[in-house]
């Protein structure tokens, strides 16, 4: 990964990032960006930024309320392991970052495995649509 070296450069960068957006998640992750896709990750996997930035970041859309207020809490360092964001039928939607594919996704966690990942726009729907199909009591 090409991305910065030097925590303090990581952290520096996430400090200017946040005085120009205001506090404004969705302009956050347009200035995301625009920066070198390998930066981009490193403070998107980081405990710089929460899961709910990373999450507009990966998926170019805000996240449901419910969703959002999840993944709020949540330091995008998190994503790594994976968290848990809902239950749909006897799934669970896991929000993560594949590491080796270097990519975000939304998987269907069935308890033991993931049995489908999603990622790009409209993740967090597809994944929703196929825990209902093949996931239902």
């Amino acid at each position: 990964m090409a991305g910065l070296s030097d925590y303090a450069e990581l952290t520096s960068l996430a400090d200017s990032l946040y005085d120009a957006c205001e506090d404004d998640d969705a302009e956050l992750a347009r200035l995301l960006h625009e920066l070198d896709p390998d930066v981009a990750v490193q403070l998107c996997t980081s405990d710089l930024m929460n899961a709910a930035q990373a999450y507009m970041y990966a998926f170019n859309e805000v996240p449901d309320l419910d969703v959002y207020d999840i993944l709020l809490l949540e330091p995008s360092s998190q994503l790594l392991h994976g968290i848990k964001i809902l239950p749909v039928e006897l799934a669970e939607l896991i929000m993560g970052f594949d590491p080796s594919r270097k990519l975000f996704f939304i998987g269907v966690w069935d308890g033991e495995k993931i049995l489908a990942a999603f990622t790009g726009e409209g993740a967090y729907d597809r994944a929703a649509a196929f825990a209902r199909e093949h996931c239902s009591a």
